[in-house]
């Protein structure tokens, strides 16, 4: 009796461990995320941070995220938008000075009523990161991580190869 025992623990401890993404999100997060946002569908939790979870879904086809801390308080949402949703100034700014860029993923941020717009701008072998605010001021102007990863990668290899 104490084997089968023992095997039926050990068969549902690795049944938990080799799931893949069970994340067991609180009863006040899930009701908080039930209010703040009635009509979503195709939820999907994970873990953004310790205590923080970040649910994914949509509401009529748009794609959203929110997150949420462990007692349920909505800390920020993000949303897909459209060029012509950003402020005025952006579109100027965006127009003048990173004219033929290829905008992508852009994306509104609300985090405790601060607003902000990200989006990645490309032009050629060149992908940034820009951050507006809600009125439509660049905040920020990055070279995009996966850019700066492949340059690294690239002359790793070089210098592996320069070796042989």
């Amino acid at each position: 009796m104490m084997i089968f025992a023992l095997a039926l623990f050990v068969m549902i401890g690795f049944t938990k461990c080799t799931k893949e993404h069970s994340i067991v999100v609180p009863e006040p997060v899930k009701k908080a995320f039930a209010t703040a946002f009635p009509k979503a569908v195709d939820a999907e939790w994970s873990i953004e941070k310790a205590d923080t979870f970040e649910v994914e879904f949509k509401i009529e086809k748009a794609g959203m995220s929110a997150l949420f801390d462990k007692e349920g308080a909505l800390l920020e949402t993000e949303s897909i938008v459209v060029l012509n949703a950003l402020p005025d100034t952006a579109k100027a700014t965006l127009s003048k000075d990173f004219a033929g860029y290829k905008l992508a993923e852009i994306e509104k941020t609300d985090a405790k009523g601060v607003v902000t717009y990200e989006m990645k701008a490309e032009k050629g072998e060149t992908e940034l990161e820009l951050v507006f605010d809600q009125g439509g001021k660049l905040l920020n102007k990055v070279v995009a991580k996966e850019e700066k990863e492949e340059k690294k990668d690239g002359k790793k290899e070089n210098k592996e190869e320069d070796k042989d």
